[in-house]
């Protein structure tokens, strides 16, 4: 039997795999709306904690100048407000008092004092997500998102695929809803639902079949062979849902999994052979237990923005696994490396202060590592953000010196604390004449403009002797340990560098 002009099995064949397909696809999205979400209330919520940290208690211009910077830094927020515990707006980054008209009943969060709601606003915002953040006093500080944040109104209304986009606050907060056109035969009949691990908040994308039938059907349809027809079909269906499936949404899955999880890798004193510290290296940990070395997917991270939500979780999980650890021997320093992304505005600095400002893990022992793969968007933005940075106790070092976009021009212009020898050129190490003479030169600028240098990539014991007499004193490589999961760096430094019988008094200040 023939469905125009294609043998029965042919057409249902393909029929299946089209409406996989399309399943896939808004799985996808639906993964992709959610993470976005959570990626906004984590960062909207830092910029609260920081509002409610400079105590605002009156409306002056200053107040008002205030608000308005941390809105500026802010990638989400399109208001700050300091809320009295009548619930009545006492400031706010706008100067008008009445930009909320109604707001729905608070969502409790899993982070203490946050509650969320649904906000009806004046002027262009219309409705939005409301964020609340109590404080001992009595007093909030509240926030406002823009629903156009999670769901850009072009990415429904281009779509033929009768798709629609639903978010919630649960239950039953409606925040979002929009759907496109497309919707031939009638409803949507496919649909998937994902709610967050971290919010209140539940993401329902759904999309008309019939319509997805109408766009795609031409591949059924197209050729009268039987056997061409499904192979044509499938093929096309597997290639096309390989393509849109999306290493991003992926990602963002992962992450709300707890599958990246951070692998410190030692850095270790040349003459006396003490751990002076670590360097953060991600790992992305399956399901099944396979671990997926940064090189697979960092690029991709870069590329999407996904590096940013990946950079403060890795910083928050090393603050706890540390913390306890560092606590104790506050000579220790920990790395994490910043792409050039990070230094397109200040809103990094506001994190890693937030993250570490009352954390065991201290501002004083991070160091935070500047890579060279993309080019610099602004040098004097990265010079500024760095020397902020720089004032709040945190050094910065150069990575893979010798080997990006900035070269020497990075090194004179952004004054950081420390140079990095990239691996390639220690690899060369008193075996290439051109590379040894690089290395000396490097040393010697490194010297020159007082900063710390570190080779990265050491793997034998001659490369140690090598860079011991050039006067280098620390290093990383396999030649002492590779990347560590946390529990066994933690046991490496407790057995190495024990910590010191301290008073009451001193560990309460170092404890901040």
């Amino acid at each position: 039997m023939l469905v125009a002009g294609v043998p029965m099995a042919a057409y249902f064949a393909a029929e299946t795999w089209l409406h996989r397909t399309l399943r896939v696809q808004i799985a996808e999205k639906a993964a992709i709306v959610l993470g976005r979400m959570d990626n906004a209330i984590e960062r909207a919520t830092l910029s609260l904690q920081e509002a409610q940290a400079r105590n605002i208690a009156f409306c002056n211009a200053a107040d008002r100048e205030a608000l308005s910077l941390l809105v500026f830094e802010s990638p989400v927020l399109k208001e700050i407000a300091v809320i009295g515990s009548d619930g009545r707006i006492r400031c706010n980054n706008i100067g008008s008092l009445a930009q909320i008209t109604a707001a729905s009943t608070p969502y409790v969060t899993r982070i203490p004092h946050l509650a969320l709601s649904v906000a009806l606003t004046r002027g262009t915002h219309g409705r939005a997500l409301r964020l609340t953040l109590a404080s001992p006093s009595g007093t909030m500080t509240g926030g406002i998102i823009a629903v156009g944040l999670f769901v850009p109104y072009g990415e429904v209304q281009v779509s033929n695929l009768g798709l629609g986009i639903d978010v919630e606050l649960v239950p039953g907060g409606r925040l979002v809803s929009v759907h496109g056109p497309g919707g031939v035969a009638g409803t949507a009949d496919v649909r998937t639902a994902l709610v967050s691990e971290h919010y209140p908040v539940r993401v329902e994308v759904s999309a008309s079949s019939g319509a997805w039938r109408q766009q795609k059907g031409w591949i059924v349809g197209a050729a009268v062979g039987g056997g061409m027809a499904l192979g044509i079909a499938l093929a096309g269906l597997v290639l096309f849902g390989w393509r849109e499936r999306g290493p991003v949404a992926d990602m963002y899955r992962a992450l709300r999994n707890g599958e990246f999880i951070p692998h410190y890798q030692p850095v270790i004193d040349l003459d006396t052979g003490r751990i002076l510290g670590c360097e953060v290296l991600v790992r992305w940990r399956k399901p099944d237990g396979r671990l997926i070395p940064p090189g697979a997917f960092i690029g991709e991270a870069e590329r999407s923005g996904f590096i940013f939500p990946l950079t403060l979780d890795l910083m928050r999980q090393a603050a706890e696994e540390l913390g306890p650890t560092y606590a104790t021997r506050p000579g220790l320093k920990c790395g994490f490396n910043l792409c050039a992304a990070h230094f397109r505005d200040e809103r990094i600095v506001g994190d890693v202060a937030s993250i570490f400002s009352h954390s065991d893990l201290k501002l004083t022992q991070i160091l935070l590592e500047v890579t060279e793969r993309d080019p610099l968007p602004d040098m004097d933005g990265a010079r500024a953000i760095i020397a902020r940075f720089q004032e709040m106790g945190v050094r910065v070092a150069l990575d893979d010196v010798g080997t990006g976009h900035g070269g020497m021009s990075y090194l004179l212009k952004l004054r950081v604390d420390v140079m990095k020898i990239d691996k390639l050129f220690i690899d060369a190490l008193g075996a290439e004449r051109q590379s040894t003479a690089i290395v000396d030169s490097l040393i010697d600028l490194a010297a020159h403009l007082n900063m710390e240098v570190i080779a990265e990539g050491v793997e034998t014991f001659e490369q140690v002797e090598a860079l011991r007499r050039r006067g280098v004193r620390s290093a990383q490589g396999y030649v002492f340990a590779p990347p560590l999961p946390g529990s066994s760096y933690c046991q490496l430094v407790q057995a190495m560098e024990p910590a010191k019988t301290q008073s009451a008094p001193l560990r309460k200040a170092l404890r901040g």
